[in-house]
Parts: C-alpha cells; sequence; structure tokens
C-alpha cells in the first residue's frame, strides 16, 4: 500500500508505506522530536521560574523562621549577601542540622532601624574649629574612632578627630 502524505516536520510531499507515518525521513522524525523534547523542556523551566516568583508572600510573613532561600527570593538579595548580614549579626538565625533558618522577628527590626534611621532629619553641617581636633592615621585608629562614635572631619587628604569630654 503507498499513500502520498506530508511531512509534519518539512511539509514537503512523501509517499507512505503505512497509515500511521507521518515523517518523510528518519532525519525529520529524529528532528522534530528534538525540537519537541526541547520545548518541553523549556516550559518546564518556564513553570519553574514562574513558581519562584509567585511566592505567596503572605504564607512566608506568617512563619516564625524562614528558610535561606526564601530569604533570598523575598529580599531579591544573593545568598552571598545574606550570608554576609548573617555574619555582621544584622539577622538571627537558628541551625537544625545543616539547615540554617533565619528569624522573622530579626528581619523586622532590621527594617525598622532602616526606617527609624531614615526619619531621622539629617543634621546640619557644622562649621568646627580645627584647634580643638588632633590628627590621626588611617589604620588602628580608624576602628577605635568607629567604635566610639567620635566625630571626624577631613580636610584635603588629613583626617581629624575631635576628642569629646563626657
Amino acid at each position: 500500500m503507498r499513500i502520498t502524505r506530508i511531512c509534519q516536520f518539512c511539509n514537503q510531499e512523501f509517499t507512505a508505506k503505512t497509515t500511521k507515518t507521518k515523517y518523510c525521513s528518519l532525519k525529520c522524525s529524529s528532528r522534530n522530536y528534538k525540537l519537541i523534547t526541547r520545548h518541553n523542556i523549556v516550559d518546564v523551566r518556564n513553570k519553574e521560574t514562574e513558581r519562584i516568583r509567585t511566592i505567596d508572600f503572605e504564607v512566608v510573613k506568617k512563619r516564625q523562621y524562614l528558610s535561606i532561600n526564601n530569604c533570598v527570593q523575598f529580599f531579591g538579595i544573593s545568598r552571598r549577601t545574606l550570608y554576609r548580614m548573617i555574619e555582621r549579626k544584622d539577622l538571627e538565625t537558628v541551625k537544625l542540622g545543616r539547615r540554617r533558618l533565619v528569624s522573622t522577628k530579626s528581619i523586622e527590626a532590621l527594617f525598622a532601624v532602616n526606617e527609624a534611621a531614615e526619619a531621622k532629619p539629617a543634621a546640619e553641617p557644622q562649621i568646627l574649629d580645627l584647634n580643638e581636633c588632633c590628627t590621626i592615621s588611617r589604620t588602628g585608629l580608624y576602628f577605635l574612632i568607629k567604635k566610639h562614635n567620635i566625630r571626624k572631619h577631613t580636610s584635603g587628604k588629613f583626617p581629624f578627630g575631635w576628642n569629646y569630654q563626657e
């Protein structure tokens, strides 16, 4: 039995030996199979990406602890940045076995601190008398100034620190 058909891949006319033949050659059949497989893989990846994008943030907010992946997606930051925040003790974590969870209270506290800092009005720059200050080096004293909240002023390349009498 010979039937004239049109190939579903290349749309060329061919003579088929059976009624089930869809492709003119093994080459067209293989290419169509690869094309369908590729489209299926892309569809699966797109659905996965959409699922990640549409995380129900209300459900996430109700939890007391969030996983690292949830925090990364929630904040839109990288994992490394989140781990840096944990190392600086900006966020409180709990470790369960190999899994690390971030406290939602520490996340709320982080935003409360940032909002309070933004709400504070900017202080007007003061004109300070350089006779009341001393020059400092940029090495170890920088950390002492930061630790004790000593004001500093830079004039050219020379930093100056003001002594506070408490």
